[in-house]
């Protein structure tokens, strides 16, 4: 590492030490540009011991350089790389060459030919011994995981290489970045799993024998020459397999896009934005289990004063303070945005992902998202719907996004001009393997979802729910004094709009088939009564309905000539 002390922006670090933060920091005290480490107080100053040194040479049996495994009590176990040069070991590796580890075996295995030779590659030095006291060619790189660089590759040009990962997600992402360099220079790589490791795991802790790594490992590659990769039954056959989880219980399983649709004005967004509200704060919604943690909701229709006045009376129903769900709530506005399509179609179909999906993958990474809310379809799908390629090829991309994320994507929908539960072709139904549909019963104000089709639950159980005061909440969980209410409240609006609906259709006949809001022959309650529009109202309830309307100036009297005949007449009209 040098230090330039004269550059224009200030301190310049240019650091060659393989990537070590540790011996950069105490390169910067050593020149007096960082204070010493200040220990806790009454804490003894941490004593580091050395756990392991892991020579690396040139190919040639020429050391180049080596990395330390230096431990302490009660602190993580951290590594430092050395350089020889000018006759001692200096710190850092600095421009050295960088090569694989036990990089001589490897040269005498390939030399001494065979057409069998398995090359095994791991994260650390030591785990690269084992295997080697074991009888095998195995590798490994300094600073495992996090110092891969391509060059590494180009050794392994056309070997067989078998890959065992540490058992956590780092370990499995710098086994694909592997194995894509290998397959890259030629060689036919592939990842073995070994069975039985626990959490975190790695070769280290494994039970089993040469022999059974062997037998793992012919298996493995077998399957890695295939045309397609297929499940090695028997090492799952040594695992308990583990049943679908959900971010949403019964209703939107993670790693997977669930379809959700529901006609214009049900309610879906509300929905939407409140299931993502009781994920952020890690509260049940509906009497449904959420499953805590980040969560995002995006709209392509609200702007940010509708999602802000939304969000208070959300907060407000669930007693959840909003300044809590900073960080955690993720609320995005792209009304009025010209680029919210997530992919592009070319003329002979293929789909290209577009910038705004990008964006949003970015945002499911870098937030930790584990629930997802696409509010809507229309806005983000621009191909066309009818065309079962296309849809199948967007729900494709979106399910990609899901499986590597681990996020559960909801992807909101509105119903065809038929009635069905999705617009467009059956393509969208048939893509997911999850999907859920928001009904309104107008009479009622009652809302309800059912699980129209399911992998991974029951399908058909549905869940019932009102608004109430901007939110939604679940019948079940009212008051008798409130649910009385409710329904009053949902009575009159069924008299309402069954008077409105009769009062519209004797309009579309003409004047002679017009009715008054006076006791007669042409009284409203009377004539309606009967009506198919009335649903079976009866006339003292369409007699509420006509005194409610009026009092909301709904309706009004309009006095009008009597066509083909003397004198006035007084009708009902609605006030638009």
């Amino acid at each position: 590492m040098t230090v330039d002390p004269d550059a224009p922006d200030g301190l310049l670090v240019h650091s060659f030490n393989g990537g070590d933060p540790l011996a950069v920091k105490d390169e910067l005290r050593r020149q007096g540009l960082l204070p010493e480490r200040q220990e806790r107080q009454g804490m003894p100053k941490p004593q580091w011991r050395e756990t392991g040194c892991y020579e690396y040479d040139n190919g040639r049996g020429d050391v180049v350089y080596r990395t330390k495994r230096l431990e302490a009590t009660g602190h993580a176990k951290r590594f430092v790389a050395e350089r020889f040069e000018g006759g001692r070991w200096v710190n850092g590796l600095g421009d050295q060459p960088r090569v694989l580890y036990r990089l001589s075996d490897l040269h005498a295995a390939i030399e001494a030919g065979g057409d069998n030779l398995v090359v095994y590659f791991v994260e650390g030095e030591r785990k690269a011994d084992k295997l080697a006291l074991m009888g095998f060619v195995a590798t490994a790189i300094a600073f495992g995981a996090n110092g891969w660089r391509d060059e590494y590759a180009k050794p392994l040009t056309g070997l067989s290489v078998v890959i065992l990962p540490d058992n956590d997600g780092p370990g499995r992402k710098f086994a694909e970045t592997v194995k894509a360099a290998v397959e890259d220079v030629g060689g036919n790589a592939c990842i073995l799993d070994l069975p039985g490791l626990p959490p975190k795991g790695d070769i280290m802790d494994w039970k089993g024998t040469a022999d059974d790594l062997r037998t793992l490992t012919a298996k493995a590659l077998r399957g890695s020459l295939l045309p397609m990769p297929t499940l090695d039954l028997a090492a799952l056959s040594m695992v308990s397999p583990k049943p679908k989880a959900f971010a949403v219980e019964r209703l939107a399983p993670l790693a997977e896009v669930t379809l959700f649709t529901g006609p214009g004005s049900a309610g879906k967004s509300l929905f939407g934005q409140q299931l993502a509200t009781c994920a952020a704060a890690g509260l049940p919604c509906l009497g449904l289990d959420v499953r805590p943690g980040a969560a995002l909701y995006l709209t392509c229709e609200d702007d940010p004063d509708q999602l802000h006045w939304r969000q208070a009376s959300i907060c407000k129903a669930l007693r959840s303070d909003m300044a809590s769900l900073a960080g955690k709530l993720h609320l995005i506005s792209l009304r009025g945005a010209l680029d919210n399509e997530l992919a592009t179609f070319e003329a002979d179909g293929t789909l290209k992902p577009a910038a705004a999906f990008h964006r949003l993958v970015a945002m499911i990474r870098a937030a930790g998202v584990k629930l997802t809310i696409l509010d809507n379809v229309a806005h983000l799908f621009t191909g066309n719907e009818n065309d079962r390629g296309e849809v199948t090829r967007f729900v494709n991309l979106l399910n990609r996004l899901a499986g590597e994320t681990g996020a559960a994507i909801l992807l909101l929908g509105h119903p065809n001009k038929s009635g069905d539960d999705y617009s467009g072709s059956t393509a969208w139904l048939n893509a997911v393997r999850s999907q859920v549909t928001l009904t309104h019963d107008l009479e009622t104000d009652v809302r309800t979802i059912t699980v129209g089709k399911a992998n991974y639950a029951r399908k058909g159980e549905a869940i019932r729910f009102v608004w109430m005061e901007g939110a939604f909440v679940r019948e079940d969980d009212l008051t008798p004094d409130v649910r009385r209410e409710l329904a009053e409240v949902s009575r009159a609006n069924g008299e309402d709009e069954a008077f409105l609906a009769c009062l519209r259709a004797r309009a579309l006949q003409g004047v002679d088939r017009a009715v008054g809001p006076s006791r007669g022959p042409n009284y409203a309650p009377v004539q309606f009564e009967g009506m198919a529009e009335a649903k079976g109202y009866k006339r003292q309830a369409l007699k509420r309905a006509m005194d409610r309307l009026y009092a909301s100036v709904r309706v009004r009297t309009e006095v009008v000539e009597r066509p083909g005949k003397s004198g006035q007449k007084s009708i009902i009209v609605e006030v638009m």
